[in-house]
């Protein structure tokens, strides 16, 4: 296990350094639909957001959320874009907050810090944490996006049926990876790779714009995984852009908001062990030994619970007496403790 992690923490830090080399590198050949701006390439077409929701399944799990998203530029070339989810998954709220701080050229890609906070009211609390680097480059239709960095939070434990799950959000490396391709302006889909609570999975996806006029755009989404140990599940929904002025998906990708990366942020499915079977109660007395004296008569004692208990080698009728069987031992075994009959 700690090999593969090893491995795709190497393949991804290498992905990561030919993504930021290909950004400088390549600047001159990129491909935008955005007309740049007089004097600079700003980084955030103005005050803008999005809201939506979704629902679908995940680790088994029933998930719905509805999400924001507000961006605004500083300056020129940098932005700041703050995300926000709640909902339901497994029946239990769930919600998210994430930020982003970059720099970005829509005529070449982004480069900035991303961070978020997730909280599962499973058990007593499961809480993700995220915090690391985040890149964008984009050449004609293409654009690759990532995030990569540390993930951290708690663990959590209570029993389920007839079994004891743990989800434990230790700290590890985390990425989360898209391969996007643009069918035509306002159609995106796109294949990357999630690791998360400690589980590699694929994703697919894709969306789909509507442009609605007014600076706003409507639009359906759709992303499903395939991970280890049941780290699977799809969603989809509808989403709403609303920006300065009216422009195709491809462009409101590359010029207002980046990705938001919470829904599926709390991707560790946990691990399940049997609970302890409590041992079964007693009906009967536990009598292992009786002290006897001569004249003494046990057939009262003995036959009280006859259904129950099972006398090991003596047999008696009410009234018998066993003194002189037993005169000349001072200690007698009759019985042995038993348990309730199913």
């Amino acid at each position: 296990m700690f090999g593969r992690m090893w491995q795709v923490s190497a393949s991804v830090g290498a992905l990561s350094s030919v993504l930021l080399l290909a950004i400088s590198a390549h600047a001159a050949d990129l491909y935008t639909k955005a007309p740049p701006l007089p004097g600079c390439a700003q980084a955030v077409d103005g005050l803008n957001g999005k809201i939506g929701g979704y629902g679908g399944t995940f680790n088994d799990k029933t998930l719905y959320e509805g999400q924001g998203s507000l961006a605004v530029p500083l300056g020129c070339q940098y932005g700041f874009q703050v995300d926000g989810s709640g909902g339901s998954f497994d029946n239990n709220s769930i919600f998210s907050v994430g930020g982003h701080l970059f720099w970005r050229n829509p005529n070449m890609g982004l480069l900035g810090l991303y961070g978020s906070y997730s909280r599962w009211d499973q058990f007593t609390g499961v809480t993700a944490n995220h915090v690391g680097p985040e890149a964008e480059w984009y050449s004609g239709r293409w654009t690759i996006q990532g995030v990569a960095g540390v993930e951290f939070g708690n663990s959590a434990s209570g029993q389920i049926g007839s079994n004891i799950v743990t989800y434990d959000i230790g700290t590890r490396f985390f990425d989360q990876i898209n391969f996007g391709y643009y069918l035509n302006d306002n159609v995106k889909v796109f294949l990357g790779h999630r690791y998360l609570g400690g589980k590699n999975a694929l994703a697919i996806g894709g969306e789909w714009g509507l442009p609605l006029g007014g600076g706003a755009m409507g639009s359906l989404f759709v992303e499903g995984r395939y991970g280890e140990d049941n780290a699977t599940g799809v969603w989809g929904g509808i989403r709403f852009y609303f920006g300065q002025k009216d422009k195709p998906l491809i462009r409101r990708h590359r010029e207002d908001d980046p990705v938001d990366w919470n829904p599926g942020s709390v991707g560790n499915p946990g691990n399940s062990t049997p609970a302890p079977v409590p041992a079964p109660k007693t009906c009967c007395p536990a009598l292992t030994s009786i002290e006897l004296a001569p004249g003494m008569q046990l057939a009262e004692l003995l036959m009280a619970r006859p259904s129950c208990c099972q006398n090991v080698g003596v047999n008696l009728t009410p009234g018998a007496q066993l003194a002189e069987n037993t005169a000349a031992e001072g200690e007698m075994v009759v019985g042995t403790s038993c348990q309730c009959p199913v």
